[in-house]
């Protein structure tokens, strides 16, 4: 059993231990986990699929950015990309160790959990229109579903980059709904 030292008393404790108990979880070589730090897409990606436990693929990557791609988190990329979850920028990359926005977590999630989305659909937060166009449906969606929420005062935040205790949070969640 993983011990990580700090998260005692942590709002988002009880979603990472169980993400730890579950395997899907792991810290870092030091014993820790860093919840107030930013997650990146392959840290994200590597908790979602083991999360979710994908299925295997053989599939190989073939963003233009591969070879950055670090080898701990190709395969879960993989199997994330096959599955229709994530995919690349228009440029052909992927930026592993680019930082996730909740515009873009939310998105994730929604398909990762097979909700439907309506192209039509709106919202009503207060900062709505700072939502990337192409994310307004997945937002809409995953509000509607319960799978995620604002961040207080009627906002949604979109550009505001997500902590791993917030990811955490949110892969919580997401087995909820998904079940």
């Amino acid at each position: 059993m993983v011990s990580l030292k700090d998260i005692s008393g942590h709002w988002a404790e009880s979603a990472i231990q169980s993400g730890v108990t579950a395997g899907y979880i792991n810290g870092y070589q030091d014993e820790t986990f860093k919840p107030n730090a930013h997650i990146n897409r392959a840290e994200f990606i590597t908790m979602l699929v083991r999360a979710l436990q994908m299925k295997e693929t053989t599939n190989s990557l073939a963003f233009t950015d591969a070879k950055q791609i670090p080898s701990w988190a190709s395969s879960y990329i993989s199997q994330a990309v096959e599955a229709g979850i994530v995919s690349g920028y228009t440029d052909g990359t992927f930026r592993a160790g680019k930082q996730l926005n909740r515009s873009e977590i939310t998105t994730w999630m929604v398909r990762a959990a097979g909700l439907t989305v309506n192209n039509n659909a709106s919202l009503s937060f207060t900062d709505k229109d700072s939502v990337p166009a192409w994310a307004v449906p997945y937002v809409a969606a995953g509000v509607k579903s319960g799978l995620v929420s604002g961040v207080g005062q009627n906002r949604f935040a979109p550009k505001q980059l997500t902590t791993r205790a917030e990811a955490a949070v949110f892969i919580a969640k997401l087995l909820k709904v998904k079940n």
